[in-house]
């Protein structure tokens, strides 16, 4: 078999009878948490283990849901299903997460059972998508098509997928824990390996004269209130090792984490207590321990992916006269490793995807593609397998279904996380403020082509659910006091991500009024097009420049001394009344 030729598997993680069972639990747990039986200490720990979130002390009764999609995979019958249940169930939006997870806000807490098992029924679970657990492991969503990877790694998350959910190991860890998988090391496929607990990117080495695959892994790396940059464990590890290996550093996280004070939990403050040499050396000696047990482990299934055969087909999409088109095809369509086919990205404003939307991705992935899609850390939705004759008719079908959005791969593909909509954690209104930008980036195209690889990112508090840390522009929300009120704000980030193979966390830049945000981002994208020296890019511009080239052109929008407020500022985007902040403990934190 060809190294780089592999079929994902469509069945579900999960067992059915297993996960029917979840759901008569949660029913259970509803009712004895409301006659008394149990504290709500006690409930929330239950709910969290299957997936459900408290939503703002203001919002009691309603919970968000958050649909565990291992490697963003999800069936075409999968897709209308989850319009259903948003339909049903939800405020009619399903949220793809930067995590290619599915959130649903605004569902009841008493309809939660029947929510889960209208998942079942399709092969969708909740559990452990939240809590102390192994999460949602994510992975490229061009695997298997890419021409840059070392293979498709998607058999490798789903194997550890399947491994760890109801794995014993997995149910009480002291914090929760982030895996990812990539096929190269180029970043395009917005899986980040050096941000995560355990990073895996797919690797080959010849050993003896026959390709061996494996993976070089990023261990301690994380965000939140304190960012770190993971440290390279093994520079090669054979794929035959990926379970034990796995397990041993989740089995040193279990023993070595922190369980008394939850914001030092994460396996990074591990290796900042220990040291990055210790800690490979536990690590080492509980897989060793492991491999000496004579278990046996399962093996990634290995199986070629097709999709509709090609016929007569273009050496590429022909561009037309329509320049909205020709303007989709530019910044959505990427032609596949395998030959007349094509990857399309389908976004929408913050990842959010209405009911309609949803039934129409279910119709288009059977009639396009071989009956799939995958969802992106970019938060949009990628169709895979699309013939290149069929580019033209799928975008007309896309458009009229509101789905043909350009600038996919482009900075006007801004990420948001919920914020203070329904977050226990937001401070502010992340989610107006990415349509804001949205909006901006989009009537001004011809930014895209001058800023390639800039990517803005936005939270609604630190905890970086959004990802602010790793943009090129990154907010997160905040809150300033002034003149007896409180002024809805942003701390600006400059500089984040890959540059040249160098990995960084964005400086802060300063503090402005939510309101400024587009003005901000306006003036900074101004001041690299006009000072950048030829050819050099945003995050070279950063290091030679500094951040004085750009505090220079926001020192303005920071100044809110009282002659220069106006009433406007007190109020977030989005909203029509005062601004107060307010927020609870959080469920969600990064």
């Amino acid at each position: 078999m060809d190294l780089n030729e592999t079929k994902i598997n469509l069945t579900s993680i999960d067992t059915s009878e297993a996960y029917a069972e979840d759901a008569e639990k949660m029913r259970r747990a509803i009712a004895r948490v409301e006659a008394g039986e149990i504290s709500e200490e006690e409930f929330k720990k239950f709910r969290l283990q299957l997936g459900i979130y408290g939503q703002r002390p203001d919002q009691q009764g309603f919970s968000m849901v958050r649909v565990k999609v291992p490697h963003g995979l999800l069936t075409s019958l999968q897709v209308r299903r989850l319009g259903y249940i948003a339909r049903e169930f939800a405020d009619g939006i399903a949220h793809v997460t930067t995590r290619q997870d599915i959130q649903l806000h605004w569902v009841k807490l008493e309809r939660v059972p029947k929510l889960m098992e209208s998942l079942n029924k399709v092969g969708l679970t909740t559990r452990e998508a939240c809590g102390n657990t192994v999460r949602n492991i994510v992975g490229s969503p061009l695997a298997g098509v890419s021409a840059d990877e070392a293979f498709d790694v998607t058999p490798y998350s789903h194997l550890l997928a399947k491994h760890f959910l109801r794995n014993h190991l997995s149910q009480n860890l002291p914090r929760k824990f982030k895996i990812s998988f990539s096929g190269s090391s180029d970043e395009r496929d917005a899986i980040i390996p050096w941000i995560h607990d355990i990073g895996y990117v797919a690797s080959v080495r010849d050993l003896d004269g026959v390709p061996v695959r494996g993976f070089k892994v990023f261990v301690g790396g994380g965000l939140g209130a304190q960012p770190r940059v993971a440290d390279v464990l093994e520079e090669f590890l054979p794929a035959g090792l990926l379970v034990p290996t796995t397990e041993a550093i989740v089995k040193v996280f279990n023993d070595h984490g922190n369980r008394q004070i939850r914001s030092k939990a994460r396996m990074k403050y591990i290796l900042w207590k220990l040291g990055f040499e210790e800690f490979k050396r536990l690590v080492g000696e509980e897989r060793e321990k492991i491999l000496a047990s004579g278990n046996t482990f399962p093996e990634a299934k290995l199986e070629e992916e097709e999709g509709y055969p090609p016929v007569d087909q273009p050496s590429g999409p022909q561009s037309n006269g329509d320049p909205e088109f020709n303007r989709w095809l530019t910044s959505n369509v990427f032609p596949q490793r395998q030959n007349g086919y094509n990857v399309v990205y389908v976004n929408t404003t913050i990842g959010d995807y209405t009911v309609d939307q949803l039934f129409e991705l279910g119709r288009i992935a059977d009639k396009y593609t071989n009956g799939s899609v995958r969802t992106t850390a970019q938060q949009d939705v990628v169709l895979r397998w699309i013939r290149s004759s069929d580019v033209a008719p799928l975008y007309h079908e896309l458009k009229a279904a509101g789905l043909h959005q350009a600038g996919a791969q482009e900075i006007a593909n801004v990420t948001s996380c919920p914020g203070a909509d329904t977050c226990n954690l937001g401070i502010t209104h992340s989610r107006a403020l990415g349509k804001e930008l949205t909006q901006l980036l989009q009537r001004h195209p011809d930014w895209s082509a001058l800023l390639e690889g800039l990517r803005i990112k936005i939270s609604g508090c630190p905890n970086s659910c959004g990802q602010h840390h790793i943009a090129a522009i990154g907010f997160h929300g905040a809150t300033k006091k002034v003149e007896g009120g409180e002024i809805p704000s942003y701390l600006i980030s400059i500089g984040g991500g890959m540059n040249s193979g160098r990995y960084t966390f964005g400086g802060t830049l300063g503090r402005i009024p939510a309101r400024y945000a587009p003005e901000a981002v306006t003036r900074i994208i101004k001041r690299y097009l006009s000072d950048k020296t030829e050819g050099e890019n945003f995050w070279q511009f950063c290091e030679r420049a500094g951040m004085a080239a750009f505090r220079d052109v926001v020192r303005d929008l920071e100044d809110m001394r009282p002659e220069r407020l106006t009433r406007d500022l007190f109020v977030d985007l989005g909203e029509d009344k005062a601004f107060a902040a307010s927020s609870g403990e959080g469920e969600c934190a990064a």
